[in-house]
Parts: structure tokens; sequence; C-alpha cells
């Protein structure tokens, strides 16, 4: 809610809490699909688990960016990195920059 407007203290903390609810469900749904593949290895559920694992790292690092901002006065910034954790994590992003496709200067001189 806060990516465009900036973020209170109250609402990084919410963020907080959020994102290690998410953590801990999804630590929960790891230890099943690795229980799950030590007896029916799948190659999807392998994917699966490097994706969640990929999730994980990201989301700590998010958390752990989170608490250095708790004390730091300087709005901006703030907002500039809740920004870019937003892209990171496929949000914030309202063009289509950059855009998928042939560019011209791709293109071979004639």
């Amino acid at each position: 809610d806060c990516i465009d407007d900036g973020c209170s203290v109250e609402a990084l903390l919410k963020l907080d809490e959020k994102l290690a609810e998410d953590e801990a469900k999804i630590a929960a749904s790891v230890e099943d699909i690795k229980d799950a593949q030590k007896t029916s290895f799948t190659e999807e559920n392998a994917g699966t688990l490097a994706w969640l694992d990929n999730f994980l790292g990201r989301s700590g690092s998010l958390r752990a960016q989170l608490q250095a901002l708790r004390g730091m006065k300087d709005s901006d910034f703030i907002q500039q990195i809740v920004k870019a954790a937003a892209v990171a994590f496929g949000g914030g992003r309202t063009t289509d920059y950059p855009k998928v496709g042939v560019s011209s200067y791709s293109e071979s001189p004639p």
C-alpha cells in the first residue's frame, strides 16, 4: 500500500510481520515437499523447491533491509528501497519497460 506514497514505521513493521508469517508457511511447505521428494522424486517438485528457496532468500534479505530501515529518518531513501523491493518481487512496475521484443538498434544496417 505504501509503495507510491512512502511507508510509515508502522507499515514497515506490519510488512516485516507479514513476511515473517509467509516465510514460516513457505518453510513448512518446503519441508513437506522435501519429505515427498524422498519417496517419490519429481522434476516439478525439484523446480518448486528451487523457486521457494529463492523466494525465502529474497524475502529474508528484504526483511533484513526493513529492519535496518527502522531507525532511519531519510524518507526518500526508505521509499526508494521499498520501491526497489517491490520491483524485485515482481510488483511496482506500471509500464512495459523494458519492453520485450526486437529493438531498432538490434537490426542489421541496410
